[in-house]
């Protein structure tokens, strides 16, 4: 059901539509009522979920409407995005380095990452750890854990980064959903994801950037089979 209009944004009782963030792209979709069909463009959240459609005068609050969101886009986006969560894990844990940063494509995913010393840093060791525990097939499942359970695991990795993550949220938010990769990595996220490593296709690091003291910023692919 639409509960409200606001500019070209359509903003629902409830949504399934995954809004941009945490460095992942919003999906898009399609939305019917009756004989109206429009494409929504990309969701986007603030207070509320954001469904933008070119013409959101055909709508009216109150219409219950059937919607779809672009799943091939979705299983992509996901796919990559449980990639870069073992990216992330096997740079911390062979040399140390954080991910302080990250930006999901369908194609191509980047990752910006803190070294101590980022000279150690090797192409082939990260691609052969990653390959090698997606090759492994381990689970990936989501679970609620407060913000007091991931300060204290020592599982958890980056942990003075996630502190400045916590630190911003509304006092109201007593739980985070974390993702897990079973014996790899624990960490907070929202975003979308596979089951098993297994389904991700083995990646390729498609090129490094110079990020300035101490930093890489990591391009990498997936390959189109294993």
């Amino acid at each position: 059901m639409i509960v409200d209009i606001i500019d070209q944004k359509l903003v629902f009782k409830e949504s399934h539509f995954y809004p941009r963030g945490g460095g992942q792209p919003g999906d898009f979709g399609l939305v019917r009522c009756g004989t109206i069909a429009k494409k929504i463009g990309e969701v986007t959240a603030g207070d509320v979920i954001h469904h933008p459609v070119e013409i959101a005068d055909d709508f009216e609050i109150g219409q219950s409407i059937q919607c779809s969101f672009d799943i091939e886009r979705r299983n992509d986006l996901a796919t990559m995005h449980s990639a870069q969560h073992l990216v992330s894990a096997f740079a911390d844990e062979l040399w140390g380095a954080a991910t302080v940063g990250n930006q999901i494509g369908r194609n191509e995913t980047r990752i910006d990452l803190k070294f101590d010393d980022k000279t150690v840093f090797r192409i082939d060791s990260i691609e052969n750890a990653v390959n090698d525990a997606i090759t492994a097939n381990l689970q990936i499942t989501t679970a609620e854990w407060t913000a007091h359970e991931l300060m204290e695991d020592d599982r958890v990795r980056n942990r003075s980064f996630i502190a400045k993550i916590l630190s911003r949220l509304p006092e109201d938010v007593d739980k985070l959903r974390v993702v897990r990769i079973d014996g790899i990595d624990i960490c907070p996220c929202a975003g979308t994801h596979v089951n098993e490593t297994g389904e991700i296709p083995k990646i390729s690091i498609s090129r490094i950037k110079q990020k300035g003291a101490g930093k890489l910023r990591l391009y990498y692919e997936l390959k189109m089979s294993n």
